[in-house]
């Protein structure tokens, strides 16, 4: 029999409190869960569940049973903060566009700027667009790396900091709501914006019945993306094989969030408004240098489509 760990029994206590949250808050505000988003979380638990309990008592295997655990620990955190992200902003707190937009100018950052040279490197741009999503691979791959090659330790961190990450994040971003920067530039032509539409619909009170499977990523600021590529490089430090290939590939994706992220960047990169002139009504453009939303072909679109499901499921019960 594989018995569980005090610091899995300690995860879920966390994860359980989150969740008392969640029932507060969303009370408090009039929203509710739906009965199908938390029908197909369930599942996804009782698999692992199963899983679990198979390899601990039928056929004890602690790597598999480490490997479950992990894997619905992280549905269920990813679940639990998703619908806290939506309390936290239904605060409707005043916007921290102009606070984090000043503290962007001190670091000689220009959003829009970066932006428009990264549109004028159609293969940076590919690479950007391809890296960004690469964070639900990465966590799967490494989670599945770690617990099935016997290194227990290492996964249960690989949680743990997760864990921690968003319990700052998510309530950073409650207190400091940022609105997204290809709406803060109106540069809305590049993506959907129905895709951040309940960033709106939160603050506003609109916002009543909450879908886990449709959760969107209405966190611009603090980066979850950010601490990710710092996380994984972190929790394989000690592999000597894969350390470099990973440190790299996540160099590149935090670099790629200030283009990619769904919210146009997470790294408090919302330079002053004023400092943009707006587009013509007739010709909205992609940024000052002037590339028309005209250029944007299938290949964009299908990878945006593509970047913006994985976020989805970063922020949901599965799949960053």
């Amino acid at each position: 029999m594989v018995a569980v760990s005090l610091s899995a029994r300690a995860r879920w206590l966390v994860i359980i409190l989150i969740l008392v949250l969640d029932g507060l808050g969303l009370a408090h505000y009039g929203m509710r869960l739906t009965p199908a988003g938390l029908a197909s979380g369930a599942g996804a638990l009782v698999v692992f569940a199963a899983i679990a309990a198979i390899y601990s008592y039928w056929r004890p295997d602690e790597r598999i049973v480490d490997f479950a655990h992990c894997a619905a620990q992280l549905i269920a955190l990813f679940a639990a903060t998703g619908a806290f992200s939506y309390v936290v902003m239904a605060a409707g707190l005043p916007l921290a566009n102009e606070a984090i937009a000043a503290a962007d100018r001190a670091l000689g950052f220009d959003w829009l700027s970066w932006f428009g040279w990264v549109e004028q490197h159609p293969a940076l741009r590919l690479v950007l667009q391809l890296v960004y999503p690469s964070a639900i691979a990465q966590m799967v791959m490494i989670a599945c790396y770690l617990s099935l090659g016997g290194q227990p330790e290492r996964s249960r961190e690989l949680v743990w900091t997760i864990m921690l990450s968003l319990l700052v994040i998510v309530p950073l971003s409650g207190l400091l709501p940022v609105e997204s920067a290809w709406i803060y530039y109106d540069v809305g032509g590049f993506f959907d914006a129905a895709s951040v539409a309940d960033f709106d619909r939160l603050r506003s009170g609109q916002l009543h019945d909450v879908d886990l499977r449709q959760l969107q990523g209405i966190i611009s600021f603090p980066s979850f993306h950010t601490s990710l590529g710092v996380l994984f490089t972190y929790v394989v430090r000690k592999r000597r094989l894969i350390l470099l290939p990973v440190a790299l590939l996540n160099v590149v994706m935090i670099v790629s969030v200030l283009t990619e992220g769904r919210c146009g960047g997470d790294l408090g990169d919302r330079p002053h408004r004023g400092d943009v002139a707006p587009p013509p009504p007739d010709r909205r453009r992609r940024f000052s240098g002037g590339v028309s939303t005209d250029r944007m072909d299938s290949t964009t679109r299908a990878s945006q489509r593509a970047g913006a499901a994985a976020r989805m499921w970063m922020t949901a019960s599965g799949p960053v």
